[in-house]
């Protein structure tokens, strides 16, 4: 069972690769004008979020609801489409749905200019010159969505398995290539790429659930679902929203637990392993609390994870336990068989379990790879504030994981809007511990004397300043003044800002 998703631009062949593909597999197709059609009947504006996206320079803050509806939207259709066998989708940038699923084939189509300049002249019946214009303004249109809607460019290489130049390859000869990539291990469903897409299945699902309910249509709503549990944050300002979220959620497929959070905003924490006994967490709890921020936790694994080390009955499924409504832990049902016990997670069960009873959590899961998977599982990740990347990277050396922490750090940055931090950077940048009270000392006592030496010495130092002495040494005077006075002002804002940190305000 594989998914091919095939992305081209507008007046390509890429309808007639996918009718192709079809044909020779069986499979059933899907295109995107299919899915917006749906998505209009559904009543998704979709046509306004896209006029703004390309005749506006900055997209209104409220039609970021509307993409993030749409892209809810098609992933819960291509998730139940997807999940029935071998799905083929094509559309302008169907290789960007789906982050994270191992059993899709990514596939981009270079078709020559003069290919598609033919093809809009004799679909729209314009002439050459307006034909090539035309195209040129869609091509230019199709990249800020695709750069707005998804955060990369369109013809980024490393978003794709496969770029095709059709200049010398034939589309039967494409098809046939496909079919064959189609059926090779690399391109099978794994367990974790299904419970993945049973995740991003039930996430989108929720989104559009209560994004179109009149009870909770209007609410700022975070929006995460792990194993049948779905976590939803609201803004403290939303009063009564949690009884709302559940009683929408009540009647959703496949929630076992919906649970609320009340937060401002989220904190996403990327690690290997967790602690709820570590300095980290209490450092990030401490940094919650100040902001009023649910904290989300991203577990991530070595790749040969996905197949290796798991039980045989257990598909590949992490099982987390989590706190159910009425106090006690989830289990579905199955009160003495366990997937995975709390070792085998790093912690992640725990941790979590720690945050839900502070009412801290914003959910929790885990991923497996490297930078490329972390970044496909964090873009778009709107509602985060802050990212903390904490112990990555522990088979490389000391050296190596700095450098490969950093990396991250800059590649993500490029995606989200949010701040990225590592945890070692945390508590200097946000919290008040011991260094902070020794420095807050050092520094205060520093002002304290300049300010003493200044007022015991005021003779002196006006007539450096404008008396005989500064006659001698106008020179010295100046010099003095541009180092004295930064310096002064240094301290001075040191002490400030280290006495703000101390009261809560960042």
């Amino acid at each position: 069972m594989s998914i091919v998703m095939i992305s081209s631009a507008a007046h390509d062949v890429g309808k007639e690769l996918a009718l192709s593909l079809e044909k020779k597999t069986g499979w059933p197709s899907l295109s995107r004008t299919e899915l917006v059609e749906e998505a209009r009947e559904h009543g998704i504006k979709l046509g306004r979020l896209e006029t703004s996206i390309i005749k506006s320079p900055v997209v209104p803050e409220r039609l970021a609801k509307e993409k993030n509806l749409y892209l809810a939207f098609i992933t819960a259709i291509l998730c139940e489409k997807g999940k029935g066998g071998n799905l083929i989708y094509q559309g302008r940038a169907g290789h960007l749905l789906l982050p994270g699923v191992t059993h899709r084939l990514r596939v981009g189509l270079m078709t020559p200019g003069e290919m598609r300049v033919e093809n809009a002249m004799r679909d729209l019946r314009l002439p050459r010159e307006k034909a090539q214009v035309y195209l040129d303004q869609l091509d230019e249109d199709f990249n800020k969505w695709v750069r707005y809607v998804h955060g990369v460019e369109r013809l980024d290489p490393a978003q794709y398995d496969l770029f095709v130049n059709l200049h010398n390859v034939s589309l039967p000869n494409i098809s046939a290539t496909l079919c064959s990539m189609a059926e090779l291990p690399d391109f099978q469903p794994t367990p974790v790429s299904l419970r993945l897409m049973d995740n991003l299945d039930l996430t989108a699902r929720a989104k559009v659930l209560l994004a179109t309910h009149e009870l909770t249509r209007d609410l700022d709503l975070g929006i995460r679902a792990v194993d049948g549990v779905v976590t939803v944050t609201y803004m403290p300002r939303q009063e009564g929203a949690a009884e709302a979220i559940l009683e929408v959620l009540q009647g959703l497929k496949g929630c076992k637990e919906a649970r609320c959070t009340m937060a401002e905003t989220n904190i996403l924490w990327v690690q290997e392993s967790f602690s709820a006994d570590s300095e980290n967490f209490q450092e990030i709890v401490q940094l919650s609390r100040r902001w009023g921020a649910a904290v989300e936790l991203l577990r991530v694994a070595p790749p040969a994870q996905r197949v290796q080390g798991l039980p045989e009955e257990s598909h590949g499924i992490e099982r987390i336990p989590v706190q159910g409504t009425a106090g006690g832990t989830y289990t579905g049902g199955v009160e003495d068989d366990s997937f995975e016990s709390e070792g085998e997670d790093n912690g992640l069960s725990h941790t979590m379990e720690a945050l839900v009873s502070m009412g801290r959590s914003a959910g929790g899961e885990t991923i497996y790879g490297a930078k490329d998977e972390i970044i496909d599982k964090i873009r778009g990740e709107s509602n985060c504030s802050l990212v903390v990347l904490g112990d990555l990277f522990l088979e490389k050396g000391r050296e190596a994981r700095k450098r490969m922490i950093r990396e991250l750090s800059l590649a993500i940055r490029e995606r989200l809007k949010a701040p990225i931090i590592t945890a070692d950077e945390m508590s200097s940048r946000f919290l008040f511990g011991k260094k902070q009270a020794i420095k807050l000392l050092g520094f205060a006592a520093l002002v304290i004397c300049v300010y003493i030496l200044v007022f015991s010495f005021q003779k002196p130092i006006l007539n450096f300043l404008g008396g005989e002495i500064h006659e001698q040494w106008k020179w010295l005077a100046s010099i003095t003044v541009a180092l004295f006075v930064p310096f002064v002002a240094y301290c001075y804002s040191a002490v400030t800002g280290l006495l703000l940190k101390l009261i809560g305000i960042d």
